[in-house]
């Protein structure tokens, strides 16, 4: 009996061992990934939130705009022009000096200090030697590698805010859309570039419209340096992206609005005084340029420099926290701060909404295409042509530069709101 009893013991003990070992490496398994470890894959789980890093108040100056290096005029179908006050197409972004570019190498070569900014960045951006890039919520993970690393010598990485990742866009050249003596873009061709989509940590406060491959997803905003669009992209469902990793300066990229009660609002840390409305009607973005010069030739508000926004000046003024399908009510309308004035449209879908507005800005659509297309950005839904969201309101896209000049065309009558420098 003494035996048998043991026997059973040890049995059951055996069991127990068993059953506690399996259970440890079951646990290792979940943690492992997490621990930063450069040969273990990431963890695929996506209902982690990303510890979004608190910002720092904005101060006058605080908020530089990067120049999209673009130099050249073009007419609407793309041919090299110089035009002059009083002809069509004056005004455009090439013809007004903006802040330049200033970068600076580590001596480790692994980051990228930012002089006009204050930002430092990954030269070279993380992917995953198992395959795939990420989701948005595996980032959070890539961070905390980073960080505990010392990458760099650094141990505040964190993932870019949509208008910080915006700042690298570079519009000299175009395919890629960044300074790649710079910033490191790895592709094999142009299907492959159009896919360089980089995950910012903004997350979209609507869901994906009843369209695409994932309706009703939450999504997430991405910087496409690729194509040069900025849209919002399923967190959980579909392609992955890639990621480039910033620290420093927690008060680049935060605007700080002064209303001057004349009809101009004023944002003190990027030096722009902005349109309080918008001309209230949509054109094409031939009329779009004679609008400012008809407007300084009536010195409208007091002042005879008014021009259309370039497309990173027209992106500082979107506020990422809002937009028309929130699921905050608080947070429902255009995509703008409440200062600003936008005028209600109704969408293709006849849903009402809000507009999108040209920038100086000329587009090229393909690698060694033309540049007979302009950015714009939108502060309502970013919509599929039926009136449901599918990039975001915030999303920057192009389009052709006036009406009847061939396929493609989807968004050629958008709406205007002037700017001029206070500084």
């Amino acid at each position: 009996m003494k035996t048998k009893i043991n026997s059973i013991t040890l049995t059951s003990y055996m069991a127990v061992l068993f059953s506690t070992i399996s259970a440890l490496f079951i646990i290792a398994g979940i943690l492992l990934p997490s621990l930063g470890c450069n040969n273990n894959p990431i963890s695929t789980t996506t209902n982690i939130e990303m510890h979004i890093v608190p910002r720092d108040p904005a101060y006058p100056g605080s908020y530089p705009i990067v120049g999209t290096s673009q130099t050249k005029c073009y007419d609407s179908s793309g041919n090299i022009i110089t035009p002059v006050s009083g002809q069509a197409f004056f005004g455009q972004d090439a013809q007004y000096t903006h802040t330049a570019p200033n970068y600076t190498k580590s001596t480790n070569g692994l980051t990228i200090k930012d002089e006009v900014t204050g930002l430092t960045w990954q030269k070279s951006y993380e992917k995953p030697t198992f395959g795939g890039m990420y989701y948005w919520a595996e980032t959070q993970t890539l961070v905390d590698n980073l960080n505990n690393q010392n990458y760099g010598g650094y141990n505040d990485w964190r993932l870019p805010t949509i208008k910080e990742l915006y700042s690298l866009w570079n519009g000299s050249a175009g395919w890629p859309y960044i300074d790649t003596n710079y910033f490191d873009i790895k592709y094999t061709d142009e299907q492959d570039l159009s896919h360089a989509i980089f995950w910012s940590s903004d997350k979209y406060t609507g869901v994906m419209g009843n369209t695409g491959n994932s309706p009703g997803a939450e999504i997430a905003f991405g910087v496409n340096f690729g194509t040069g669009h900025i849209k919002a992209y399923s967190i959980s469902v579909g392609p992955k992206h890639f990621v480039r990793c910033v620290r420093g300066n927690l008060a680049y990229a935060v605007n700080l609005f002064q209303n001057n009660n004349d009809g101009t609002i004023s944002d003190l840390a990027t030096g722009l005084m902005w349109q309080q409305t918008d001309n209230g009607s949509g054109i094409d973005w031939e009329h779009a340029l004679a609008y400012a010069q008809t407007q300084n030739n009536a010195n409208y508000l007091g002042h005879n420099d008014w021009r259309l926004p370039n497309t990173k000046e027209l992106q500082s003024l979107v506020d990422y926290t809002r937009s028309p399908g929130a699921t905050n009510p608080a947070n429902v309308g255009p995509a703008i701060n409440p200062l600003f004035s936008c005028t209600g449209i109704l969408n293709d879908g006849g849903i009402a909404d809000f507009p999108y507005y040209w920038t100086s800005t000329s587009a090229i659509p393909q690698a060694n295409g033309t540049y007979a297309y302009a950015w714009y950005v939108a502060f309502g839904r970013a919509e599929d042509g039926n009136g449901q969201d599918l990039h975001g309101a915030g999303a920057v896209r192009f389009d052709k530069k006036i009406l009847g000049t061939g396929a493609g065309e989807e968004r050629v009558l958008n709406f205007v709101r002037l700017v001029r420098n206070i500084r």
